[in-house]
């Protein structure tokens, strides 16, 4: 039985048609941080590194002295980086930046006392890096912002994934764009699939022949009439029939799932994070807190150590700080007083007094 719509367009079937689409092909536009950023993915990935960072784990400052090391009281510069705006705040923007552009920049102010007391966190995508040696090859790394130059007494630099020969760090977005550019090809792809990519609502079906004006009038009138909601009035032998997509076939489910994994294999977070799963895997207790395990092994401490260093940078020498992991990894409460018990019985090696203080008591 020919349809109009086969005539019209000369497809050889419609069940043809509505097979499950191809992957669409990959635009050439360029992948922006912002772009990367409506992915929502990349947002939900960089928002799952930033907040244990910026929010669980407490900074610790230890100083060195007559070759031991000894934990002091954090100094304001660290409990509270910057004068504008909260640790909490600070430290989110910086892995941030991090993520989004495998740099962060501070800008650093002084007291009277030649010691810094305040951090500002700069545009990274505004900020240049280059040798001051005449040749660009040698010198001394100057940064060039807002039409200025400055020197590393100004500006902090933090890279997240550092080569030989560069001065810029490089982030997961610029280390990968191919990959961000198909998931924005494919999400766009999702968006317009009946909008834009040729799909009809439904199929008019006649067992009469028709040629291309009678085709085109038909369809005209049809359009017209459902553009106003019209009760819809079939002639003898035809029939109408509507198009109907799984939503598994319309959304792409599938593809969008292998988008997910790819870019949680490319921030290093755990692709069950992202809400969505990985053939063969399992959510026992077990692999969950492996999985907690990796990600701060391999992801978080990329993140850690590129602050760790600057900050004790911009403190006295023989002072460093640290990030605390213990309590990411804190156990229910019965297992950890059991613990205790063991610690501070027996032969102990805790005092009721630690004990407290790790309980923050």
């Amino acid at each position: 039985m020919a349809t109009l719509w086969q005539r019209m367009t000369g497809r050889a079937s419609l069940e043809k048609r509505l097979a499950p689409p191809p992957i669409p092909t990959r635009s050439s536009s360029a992948v922006s941080t912002s772009s990367a950023l409506s992915l929502t993915s990349v947002y939900r990935a960089i928002q799952i590194i930033a907040t244990p960072i910026s929010k669980a784990l407490p900074l610790e400052t230890y100083r060195y002295a007559g070759g031991l090391e000894q934990k002091i009281e954090n100094p304001l510069l660290v409990s509270n980086p910057s004068l504008t705006e909260s640790r909490r705040d600070f430290l989110f923007s910086t892995v941030t930046s991090l993520a989004l552009e495998g740099n962060a920049y501070w800008f650093k102010t002084y007291d009277s006392r030649g010691l810094v007391n305040n951090l500002t966190i700069l545009p990274a995508a505004s900020v240049g890096v280059r040798l001051d040696g005449p040749t660009g090859l040698t010198g001394s790394k100057v940064f060039d912002y807002m039409g200025k130059t400055y020197t590393q007494a100004d500006i902090e630099h933090l890279r997240l994934f550092t080569t030989a020969g560069n001065l810029k760090g490089t982030g997961p977005i610029q280390a990968a764009t191919q990959d961000i550019s198909a998931a924005l090809d494919l999400r766009d792809f999702a968006a317009s699939w009946f909008s834009g990519a040729g799909i009809p609502t439904g199929v008019l079906k006649t067992n009469k022949m028709l040629n291309q004006e009678q085709a085109e009038a038909i369809t005209t009138n049809w359009h017209a009439k459902q553009a106003t909601r019209q009760i819809a009035i079939l002639s003898e032998g035809f029939d109408y029939s509507a198009v109907q997509l799984s939503p598994k076939d319309a959304l792409l489910t599938e593809y969008q799932s292998q988008v997910t994994q790819n870019l949680a294999r490319l921030f290093g977070v755990p692709a069950r994070l992202l809400l969505t799963g990985v053939d063969g895997s399992s959510d026992t207790y077990a692999n969950l807190q492996d999985e907690q395990k990796s990600m701060w092994l391999h992801t978080l401490m990329s993140y850690t150590d590129a602050i760790e260093d600057a900050l004790s940078r911009c403190l006295p020498r023989a002072t460093r700080v640290q990030f605390s992991f213990e309590g990411l990894f804190k156990a229910d409460q019965k297992n950890r007083f059991e613990t205790y018990a063991i610690a501070t019985g027996g032969e102990p090696w805790m005092t009721p007094e630690e004990v407290r203080v790790k309980e923050n008591l």
